[in-house]
């Protein structure tokens, strides 16, 4: 459990680092261990406090029966320790999604890799047939591209949309599609779809004041750890690092490279595919994470786990989850 590293400030951390030196790893590591022992044996601890009624619990009668008494107080027992191990499961989960990935654990990690997914520049003759594949989905990662200005007052349109399935991303480029580019407005504004992201609120904004089109029915994924602890925006490689373990590059080169340009380049296409289908993958590993905390917090007396503003968008999907 990075417990320190959730609890210390980066800038603090920061200072840390620069009056120890090479010191300061170990002595954030002794004092990880150190919190998590400690936690461990309070978790491990099987001491009741008497008269402490769980929540919702009704006392006992003063004249039950004694075997009954008895048999009663061995499952509040029973009912406060698995309550109390539920709660210090959920810290610990808490926590690590909560906390960013300094470079040098991020530089450890393996490369993110495509796995049998299908990516398409879509063209004007497959638009509408992608288009009713997508309409078929519960769930789309998606984002945009939009070609780097380097001049004063220059602002270029939004050039390119990635939308993503389970096994397929579809690149959607303007300068391909032409007017069929906002005929993707059936699917962006289907309100049954939930289309998931990071940073979605600027590519809305964009959608909406170049093409007319409202996004419905998204998340964004900075938006959802926020409600978990995340101090600051975490971004796409620090969500990939802390949900799927692995590490997405972000060249500059290609970060500011034209996304106009006809045809794109292998490198442009994984680059934006990639950003779409991390999306969908973080949101489907984070519903994996939190659904044992809901069902868990909802099969018992104990007050929720999971914060309401995050809990309530995402019950269904939590439900779906065996």
């Amino acid at each position: 459990m990075k417990l320190m590293k959730y609890c210390i400030s980066p800038s603090k951390l920061a200072w840390l680092r620069k009056e120890l030196g090479k010191d300061a790893n170990g002595l954030i590591a002794a004092m990880d261990a150190a919190g998590t022992a400690y936690l461990d044996k309070l978790n491990a601890s099987t001491e009741v406090l008497e008269g402490e009624p769980l929540e919702g619990e009704v006392a006992a009668e003063t004249d039950t029966p004694t075997n009954a008494k008895t048999q009663t107080q061995t499952q509040t027992q029973t009912q406060r320790q698995a309550q109390r191990q539920l709660a210090y499961l959920w810290l610990q989960q808490r926590i690590a999604l909560a906390t960013r990935i300094d470079d040098a654990d991020m530089a450890a990690l393996a490369a993110f890799e495509f796995q049998q997914i299908h990516i398409e520049v879509v063209q004007p003759s497959e638009f509408d047939a992608v288009v009713a594949r997508l309409l078929a989905e519960p769930v789309l990662g998606f984002d945009t591209e939009t070609r780097a200005s380097f001049e004063r007052g220059v602002q270029h349109p939004l050039s390119l949309i990635q939308i993503a399935t389970a096994d397929a991303c579809y690149l959607f480029q303007h300068a391909i599609l032409g007017e069929q580019f906002t005929q993707l407005k059936t699917v962006l504004e289907d309100e049954n779809i939930l289309k998931v992201g990071v940073g979605l609120r600027s590519d809305a904004q964009a959608l909406k004041r170049q093409w007319g089109i409202n996004v419905t029915s998204k998340l964004d994924l900075n938006w959802a750890l926020a409600q978990l602890g995340a101090e600051k925006e975490m971004g796409t490689r620090q969500l990939v690092a802390t949900l799927l373990g692995t590490r997405i590059d972000k060249p500059k080169k290609i970060t500011l490279s034209n996304w106009q340009h006809v045809p794109l380049s292998g490198a442009q296409i994984n680059y934006a595919a990639a950003d779409a289908l991390v999306a969908l993958m973080c949101f489907n590993a984070l519903i994996t994470q939190l659904t044992p905390f809901y069902h868990a917090s909802s099969a018992t007396k104990a007050a929720p786990l999971i914060p309401l503003s995050l809990a309530a968008p995402l019950a269904k999907y939590f439900k779906d989850v065996e």
